[in-house]
């Protein structure tokens, strides 16, 4: 049974209590409920409870704030009694405090019951922290967040509801609210998941068809074949890197005709040397590697009556013979006039001599020779 009492501090006990609180001794400790069936003339100066039917030692409480105490008994023998006063004894066997009921009994226990008996015993002043118990295995005061104590558990509608704050709810009732709120959660995981699977299946599928395609290509490739034709030799199929050749005629070659199987450069030919005027040159074509034939052409006016120079405009490595027109439109004076002519022996690598018998009259000169490539 568990209800609210008015106990009276005995004398005794307010000393204990007093030097507690002082510091003088530890905190006072109560371990022991007395129990008689008389109604008692409750004063401070009682030292203990007469007719006391016995004390009960399983006794064990706690302090749920400043001014009141929780308190616990249990009894589970097979006595028989009536309770109508109740006294509360210390370690020392001093009678702290006592209650006792005027009218009726409160409570009866028979042999076959066992007596629980919880109350909260309510000081006027903050004592509560000042008294503690011989046995704490058992208490029952109602729980909050600092007291351990009695709740309520809760139903599946109250935790599903999350707005009682009193009961306490239990794993099983956790777990199926917890359930029922997660459960869009984990559905969008897996969802995600499958889908991620799916979109990763694809891509693998995807890139294996890739992949036999680009080896397919590949084999299709390296099927294939490059070879020369022609002036172009070498080659192969495409499993390698190739090289084409075609092989370059020289100068001999090229001159000769020779070599069907070589292709003619402007090296084999060598450089192309002219002037396009009165007075201008053109290279040939030649065999040799180091020299180009080259003629020159030109006009000059030789000396009347006399021997004359005349220069190229570019000088011949060696010059191989000179031809002059004799004149062009010279008026002939006497028998022994004769038109303009080479001295061969003058013929050099960069001019001529002529010999004049008539007079001044224009003429023109072709020269060949060769130089340097």
């Amino acid at each position: 049974m568990s209800s609210g009492f008015l106990f009276t501090i005995t004398s005794a006990g307010l000393d204990a209590l007093v030097d507690a609180q002082n510091g003088n001794t530890n905190a006072i400790v109560i371990t022991q409920l007395g129990i008689s069936a008389s109604e008692v003339d409750i004063a401070p100066t009682l030292l203990a409870l007469p007719n006391e039917i016995k004390r009960i030692d399983t006794l064990s409480g706690e302090s749920v704030s400043e001014t009141i105490i929780h308190m616990t008994a249990f009894d589970a023998s097979t006595d028989v009694y009536e309770v109508r006063s109740l006294g509360l004894y210390l370690a020392d066997g001093t009678l702290f405090a006592a209650y006792s009921r005027e009218v009726g009994p409160i409570f009866r226990k028979v042999d076959i019951a066992t007596f629980l008996f919880s109350i909260d015993v309510a000081f006027a002043d903050t004592v509560a922290e000042s008294i503690v118990f011989g046995d704490a295995t058992f208490l029952y005061p109602p729980a909050t967040e600092s007291t351990k104590g009695v709740a309520e558990l809760a139903t599946q509608a109250e935790t599903d509801a999350e707005e009682d704050d009193q009961r306490i709810v239990t794993p099983l009732k956790l777990g199926v609210r917890l359930a029922a709120a997660l459960a869009p959660l984990f559905q969008a995981i897996a969802d995600e998941v499958a889908a991620r699977t799916d979109a990763d299946a694809d891509e693998a599928t995807t890139r294996a068809d890739a992949d036999i395609a680009l080896g397919n290509l590949i084999a299709a490739l390296t099927g294939r074949t490059i070879t020369g034709s022609g002036l172009v030799t070498g080659g192969g199929d495409l499993s390698a890197s190739r090289v084409l050749t075609v092989l370059a005629a020289n100068a001999a070659s090229a001159w000769a005709g020779t070599d069907a199987d070589r292709a003619l450069t402007p090296a084999a030919l060598g450089p192309i040397r002219s002037v396009h005027a009165l007075n201008g040159r053109a290279s040939i074509i030649s065999a040799s590697a180091s020299h180009q034939i080259m003629v020159q052409w030109g006009r000059f006016t030789p000396t009347a009556q006399g021997t004359s120079t005349v220069t190229f405009p570019l000088a011949f490595t060696t010059c191989y013979g000179v031809f002059v027109d004799g004149g062009n439109g010279a008026s002939i004076t006497g028998d022994g006039d004769h038109f303009a002519r080479v001295l061969t022996s003058s013929v050099g690598a960069g001019n001529f001599q002529v010999s004049n018998d008539s007079d001044g009259t224009p003429c023109m000169y072709f020269a060949i020779g060769e130089i340097a490539r």
